[in-house]
């Protein structure tokens, strides 16, 4: 949030941005404006936070103003240390525009701030999310890897010392315009919003949610130039997990332009989300995997039968396993988890997609449904009937409105245990990886093989616990114990 002392002499008032246009055209008037001025500008007495004082006795304009204000409160606790970091010293290039300052919220990954520089991991991870923008599973857990480039950028002795920790210039990182001075980038920031509408003239675009205050389409058609909306291209750039029939009358907008009346519906209109049908999402889903491990599934009603080289081998009623083949046993098919694991799993996460409530966050359509939310930190999934599920886990912004840094997974358990180390629920510092977990269990076989005191008591001890690293491993990583006793 943004708190800022506006004169327009010898009138003064202090508003808090972000807020709403009712709020500032309050403000205005306070300030002897015109309240619907579509384009108010008044001098900075005071701002805070303090990194902001470059503006300090500067006319804004405070569109702007609230535009930035809106783009901080998006910022997660990381992002805005980044922001305020890189503003603070000269060294960064910024300068004093607001126009700069604003663009600066979109070029955060040019700067690398590390507050910490014990984690030589973790100043590595966060140094390449930075400059390649995104890392594959594999490199976003290679903490050799990661260790090495946290220790290069130590190294380098490029950092600047700021209140919030050593900030690093990436000059291979371009800093881009976004905002060209006047039309302000596209920003899904509204939670209530239904449809995002783009507006084009000439070269220049603006972007409104709706509903919204009619003063916000005036303002967006004012600052493209032009005369009115009939003189514009109407573009409608997404809308909400609704029904067909309000997405077509949404869509006619672009037809008509008439956003002023399709705004005003929308205040008024009972808005009903299409409904899911996760009936059958179970089996679907129990189908698609079992036929990746090798079986074929028959729908038989109530029941899903499940064959192996032709046989049937089992029925299953959600997470019931029947099997019909006593000859038949998961440990025979070396490699492949048990079939009564895979049920069980599948069965968790389709019962609990079907009982979350629809994931809220600006600017994310209403496609992924919330299984747990702690620590700011959210675990989420996603079912396309063509591809099955998707998982994600988040980090909530510094508001607490938007989301960001996603971790995607296909992988139900390792969605479930990046959550439990991501929120802070599981100390991460006490967790083993697969490696380690292999070679202790490579000790606990060569103590039960070379150990010549032990008890019968303490090599049953021994094997349990071999057989437990074993299964926690990943499937390639698993191996037959070699023990004796």
């Amino acid at each position: 949030m943004i708190k800022a002392t506006i004169q327009n002499s010898p009138y003064c008032t202090e508003i808090c941005f972000p807020c709403s246009e009712t709020e500032l055209s309050k403000k205005l008037g306070e300030l002897r404006m015109y309240p619907k001025n579509l384009a108010p500008i008044a001098t900075v007495l005071e701002i805070k936070p303090e990194e902001l004082s470059m503006l300090t006795d500067c006319d804004v304009s405070l569109d702007a103003l609230n535009y930035l204000g809106k783009r901080m409160d998006g910022m997660s606790k990381g992002e805005r240390n980044q922001f305020l970091a890189v503003l603070s010293c000269e060294e960064t290039g910024i300068g004093c525009s607001l126009k700069n300052i604003i663009n600066l919220t979109y070029n955060l990954a040019r700067f690398t701030l590390i507050e910490d520089t014990d984690d030589l991991e973790r100043i590595g991870r966060t140094h390449m999310l930075n400059v390649c923008g995104f890392l594959s599973e594999s490199e976003y857990n290679n903490g050799e890897w990661l260790a090495e480039q946290g220790e290069k950028l130590i190294n380098s002795g490029s950092g600047i010392d700021t209140d919030y920790g050593k900030i690093y210039i990436n000059k291979d990182v371009p800093f881009e315009e976004k905002f060209n001075g006047t039309t302000f980038p596209a920003y899904y920031c509204e939670p209530n919003s239904v449809a995002g509408i783009e507006i084009g003239y000439d070269d220049l675009t603006e972007f409104v949610e709706l509903p919204c205050e009619d003063i916000s389409i005036q303002k967006a058609v004012y600052r493209l130039g032009a005369e009115n909306l009939n003189d514009c291209k109407i573009t409608v750039d997404s809308t909400q997990d609704i029904s067909d029939e309000w997405s077509e009358k949404i869509s006619e907008v672009e037809k008509t332009k008439d956003i002023f009346g399709l705004n005003k519906l929308l205040k008024t209109a009972d808005m009903s989300v299409k409904p899911d049908q996760p009936e059958s999402i179970f089996k679907k889903e129990i189908e698609q995997k079992l036929c990746g491990e090798g079986y074929a599934v028959a729908d038989d009603g109530d029941w899903l039968t499940v064959m192996l080289n032709g046989a049937p081998v089992a029925k299953i009623n959600d997470k019931d396993i029947l099997y019909t083949d006593e000859d038949f046993y998961d440990k025979d098919r070396a490699g492949a988890p048990p079939l009564s694991r895979i049920v069980r799993e599948i069965y968790d996460y389709c019962s609990a997609y079907e009982k979350a409530p629809p994931l809220t966050a600006n600017g994310l359509p209403n496609k992924y449904r919330c299984f747990s939310e702690f620590n700011e930190t959210v675990l989420a999934a996603k079912y396309i009937e063509e591809y099955g599920f998707e998982f994600v886990t988040w980090d909530r912004t510094y508001d607490g409105k938007s989301l960001w840094q996603g971790h995607y997974y296909s992988d139900y358990a390792k969605a479930k245990e990046d959550f439990a180390t991501r929120s802070s629920l599981v100390d991460q510092d006490k967790l083993f990886s697969a490696d380690e977990l292999k070679q202790i269990g490579k000790c606990v076989d060569f103590t039960m093989q070379n150990c010549g005191n032990l008890n019968f008591d303490d090599c049953e001890n021994l094997r349990k616990l071999n057989e437990k690293i074993s299964e926690s491993l990943p499937e390639q990583l698993q191996s037959e114990p070699e023990m004796s006793m």
